[in-house]
């Protein structure tokens, strides 16, 4: 490193990497929570989460321990929000034909809507994010930041690297994608023969607070 870089760190003069990717991420969503769609008012962070979650996983069967994996929750818990949702009509228990007693999680017809929303209003905000950077410029910005997350990973104090997925762009971009990548599209049916989509669970200390965010939307009186 540069250690003129170092020394303006010190000074104040710039924000060091790490400050400034934690600004940027509080930016973003603050900017998210001014331009929420209006069908996700009255829903909880978790509910938001889980509804994108399952959108994502749309072409694969999910069920309620997939949930826990993902998120890094207890069992009680996600059948405590996985209830509450259930009762919102934000999601169905639908059997599956090799197992009656498995119980596979659908999005209804009310989540897939809120589902749309959120994706297209995430697009609107990459794109405000990206205005005024090439491609090129995109695609060396991912690999920096990619560098950066496997510097850290190969300290070996955060974890099994295959916990963390590649942040470089994947260069196989999806047919009907806009200029950056991002399939406007949303999830789209599978074919026959073709793989199944896998998401990775998310290292434990990575993994989405919602209990401790359960906790504290009781504190607020809200319900899950």
């Amino acid at each position: 490193m540069n250690p003129a870089f170092a020394r303006a760190w010190e000074r104040g003069v710039c924000k060091p990497p790490s400050v400034a990717i934690r600004s940027l991420h509080n930016v973003i969503n603050r900017y998210l929570s001014v331009t929420h769609p209006k069908e996700v008012e009255g829903l909880t962070g978790n509910n938001i989460d889980i509804i994108s979650y399952l959108s994502r996983n749309a072409r694969r069967e999910v069920f309620p321990q997939d949930v826990e994996r993902r998120f890094g929750i207890t069992r009680s818990t996600s059948c405590r929000v996985l209830g509450l949702m259930e009762r919102k009509g934000l999601i169905a228990r639908e059997s599956v034909p090799q197992d009656a007693r498995l119980k596979r999680i659908v999005l209804t017809d009310k989540a897939r809507n809120i589902a749309e929303a959120l994706h297209s209003n995430a697009i609107a905000m990459e794109n405000a994010l990206l205005q005024g950077l090439s491609d090129d410029d995109i695609r060396r910005f991912m690999h920096t930041l990619d560098v950066m997350q496997s510097n850290l990973v190969r300290t070996g104090r955060i974890g099994d690297a295959d916990k963390y997925s590649s942040l470089a762009i994947d260069e196989s971009v999806p047919h009907g994608s806009d200029s950056h990548g991002f399939d406007s599209r949303g999830p789209q049916p599978r074919t026959d023969g073709e793989a199944e989509p896998t998401e990775p669970a998310q290292p434990a200390e990575l993994a989405e607070p919602i209990e401790r965010r359960i906790a504290e939307e009781q504190e607020g009186k809200e319900e899950v």
